[in-house]
Parts: structure tokens; sequence; C-alpha cells
């Protein structure tokens, strides 16, 4: 990631123990994300190949606690999944000196800035902006969360997961840098 004497990230050269203790954040997130992918989709397979929104529909509606704790777990899948793609941007956004530490926690912005800095792509980021909307709407108004809303988000991040990772993780095999560009050290 770096060659002798170059910090492999911007804060390394500030903070080098801040930026140790962000990178082993980033490898614990990343080493127990595969299984929660892989469980989100054999939870949306429950509901049929394609996911079927009816079958899903009619789960969450249910008295039948069974397919209700089905539907449970796609909704519980999507918010460990986007709390990843959300710890992730930040973590790695403050090792690029992009996001100030202990700056108030702010996923809009993050996703913005990694849109901005060129790691990931304005539909990318749009289909990202969309899942954040959604998840908040399961978490602050679970009541009047609908099926749909809950089967959107879970077909954004099984869908955006994998390619948001390759895109973040291509960042930092860059230094940091965006594609096609230097260094992306900002402040705020």
């Amino acid at each position: 990631m770096s060659s002798a004497g170059t910090p492999a990230a911007p804060l390394e050269a500030d903070d080098p123990e801040r930026a140790r203790w962000l990178k082993a954040k980033i490898r614990h997130r990343v080493t127990d994300v595969r299984r929660h992918l892989i469980a989100l989709r054999a939870a949306m397979a429950e509901f049929g190949e394609d996911f079927d929104l009816a079958a899903f529909t009619a789960a969450h509606d249910s008295d039948d606690t069974v397919l209700l704790n089905r539907v449970n777990a796609v909704e519980r899948g999507v918010d460990k999944l986007y709390n990843t793609i959300a710890e992730l941007t930040a973590f790695g956004l403050e090792l690029a000196e992009v996001r100030p530490r202990g700056a108030d926690l702010n996923a809009r912005r993050d996703l913005n800035d990694l849109r901005r800095t060129g790691v990931i792509g304005p539909e990318r980021a749009r289909r990202l902006e969309r899942l954040r909307e959604l998840r908040r709407l399961l978490v602050h108004e679970y009541a009047t969360a609908t099926a749909s809303q809950i089967h959107e988000a879970a077909r954004i991040v099984a869908d955006e997961f994998a390619p948001f990772y390759d895109a973040y993780r291509n960042w930092i095999a860059r230094g940091f840098s965006a594609q096609g560009r230097g260094p992306t050290v900002h402040s705020r």
C-alpha cells in the first residue's frame, strides 16, 4: 500500500496511532462482512429465487412468527451491512484526512464525500443514498416501514455492497487518491 517511508494513508503522517486504530477497525469489519452478506442473501432466498415482493409482503403482514422472523432476518441483514458501509466510509475518509476526527456522524455527507473524491460514481452514490434513507426509515420509523421499503433496501444492499467494497479497497490501494487525480487530502 505504500513505499518505504511513505505513509499508506495521509493520517499516518499526522497521527500514526489513530491511523493504526482506524486500520484495525477496517480490518475487523472487512473480515466479518462476508458471512453477513451471505446470510442476507440466504434470508432473501427464503422468499423465492428472485426475492419475490409478494411473498415477502405476505410474510411481513403475517401473524405467523416463523414467517415474521424470516422478514426480520432480512431487515437485520440490511441494517448490519448498511452500518458496515457507513463505518468503512467514515474510517476511510478519516484516514484520507477528508473527514476530521471527531466529526459528527453524518452518513449523507460521508457518502457524498466518497462521490466527490471519485471513490464511487454518481449512480452508486445515488443508490447508497437511497439505502441510507430506507435504513433511517427502518430504524427510526419502523412502525410505519412497509414491506416494499424493506424489500427495496435489501435489494440495494445485496446488489451494491460488493461493488462498493471493490471501489473502497481500490481507493485504499491507490493510497487514498481518486482515480486519475492526486491525493484526496482535504480539510473541512
